[in-house]
């Protein structure tokens, strides 16, 4: 909560625009942050004999491939000055990886999946444990909340479904099989935030809980072999290619 208030003035005015250029924008600067550390934290000059070191054993052992002794020599030797590259970049990744991980924590929370809007239809679903029979959705408060199919529910297998509309504001629904119930909360808002669609329960009749928050694929329309990647797949993408604009621009190692 306390990091999520002070990243919201720097991030929040992103999620105006569509999802690709929000997660653009972003690699573009958590890649020149990373670039920059790593350039200023390590001996750039130490770093380019180390790997031209290596690059010369590489050619050695290439040479050396029907003499096992020379090749095991070799690779030891080209195996120190790897361990000082991997020395030289951990210094940088020390300083960049919890900032990251805080980033990458706000970016979940209001970049994964699409809010629910009020007065705009969703589903709850709920899976079960065989042999269930029937399912009962309460959802409080009840006041700004429409349910547009039946409180009870026949399950059909393992799944039960509802179809709600609500206005703004935040709602606790609690699923009911049997003799056990789980508890999901609901967020429904203009602004781009929700709770997490899917809650999972362990020794319950109710095993998952969802909420039909559309996911946001920035890449639309692009499949890549069958895969549409989210806002995580879609900055990794995006941060390995600014990566290697950026090094050879700003000539890192």
């Amino acid at each position: 909560m306390v990091f999520e208030t002070l990243l919201d003035p720097v991030f929040r005015p992103l999620l105006a625009l569509p999802p690709f250029w929000a997660i653009f924008l972003i690699s573009f600067v958590i890649t020149l942050a990373i670039t920059l550390v790593y350039k200023y934290a390590t001996d750039q000059q130490r770093m380019r004999e180390l790997k031209g070191k290596v690059k010369s054993y590489q050619e050695k052992m290439k040479q050396a491939r029907d003499k096992p002794d020379k090749m095991m020599k070799l690779q030891q030797e080209a195996m120190s000055f790897n361990m000082e590259l991997m020395k030289h970049s951990f210094k940088p990744t020390l300083y960049t990886f919890i900032p990251i991980i805080i980033i990458f924590g706000w970016l979940n929370a209001h970049m994964a999946f699409y809010n629910l809007a009020p007065a705009h239809p969703f589903a709850l679903d709920a899976t079960f444990q065989p042999g269930i029979g029937n399912a009962t959705l309460t959802v409080i408060p009840e006041q700004g909340v429409t349910l547009l199919s039946n409180a009870t529910q026949q399950v059909n297998a393992t799944h039960a479904s509802w179809q709600l509309e609500a206005d703004a504001g935040t709602y606790k629904a609690t699923v009911a099989a049997g003799s056990t119930t789980a508890e999901k909360t609901i967020l429904v808002t203009d602004e781009r935030r929700y709770e997490p669609p899917a809650q999972k329960y362990k020794d319950n009749a109710v095993t998952q809980v969802t909420l039909s928050n559309a996911a946001v694929k920035p890449l639309d329309g692009v499949s890549l072999l069958g895969w549409r990647p989210g806002w995580l797949g879609t900055y990794i993408i995006l941060s390995v290619l600014i990566s290697i604009l950026l090094r050879k621009l700003l000539k890192v190692v």
